[in-house]
């Protein structure tokens, strides 16, 4: 029992920069807050532990974004950068995104390959382009306009290496389990440990 309290103590501190936030019915860590007005998203930045291989601590990062009128992904990820959130590298595409999340910097191994995405579903199945939850976008970032209430995601893929063998192609929505789930999961852990 005493490994048990530890390890979750421990799993805390690895969540300590981010901040619990309600967002669509779920609690979710959000690292950083940018922006200000009525509207808001959380964009989700997962690097699908192939950015520092099997050393890699966390696999995605919420971000909160508020804003009046009308925001495009391009306009929100620059102005990220330009707050020093986030470093990002932007042509006419996303070539890169680099954070420092205070264990870690979190950068892709294969710069201008992502899949960005949205959906107002927190519990959506990212998949793959064609076979997915989440709506894939179909025109440039800087034509995809932000919507209220959504998730904005933005993932790591490989598209001109293979995926290392340790590494996960999905989405994770850094969401935090509720007390109940919580308590289900300690005491399913302790059965297990007694047999």
């Amino acid at each position: 029992m005493k490994k048990l309290v530890a390890a979750l103590v421990l799993s805390m501190c690895f969540l300590a920069s981010a901040v619990p936030y309600d967002f669509q019915g779920v609690t979710v860590n959000v690292d950083a807050w940018l922006g200000s007005g009525s509207n808001e998203t959380l964009l989700v930045i997962d690097w699908n532990r192939i950015d520092l291989g099997v050393s890699t601590l966390h696999e995605s990062h919420a971000f909160g974004y508020r804003w009046d009128g009308a925001k495009t992904e391009e306009q929100m990820l620059m102005e990220f950068d330009t707050a020093g959130i986030f470093d990002v590298q932007y042509t006419t595409y996303l070539l890169n995104i680099t954070y420092n999340d205070g264990q870690e910097t979190h950068s892709h191994i294969e710069p201008g390959s992502w899949n960005a995405a949205s959906t107002s579903d927190p519990y959506a199945r990212w998949g793959s382009w064609g076979d997915s939850e989440w709506d894939f976008n179909m025109g440039p970032m800087n034509e995809e306009y932000l919507v209220h209430g959504q998730f904005e995601g933005i993932s790591a893929v490989m598209f001109f290496d293979p995926l290392p063998s340790y590494a996960d192609d999905q989405l994770d929505i850094p969401i935090i389990p509720e007390p109940a789930t919580m308590a289900l999961m300690a005491i399913g852990i302790c059965i297990l440990k007694r047999k």
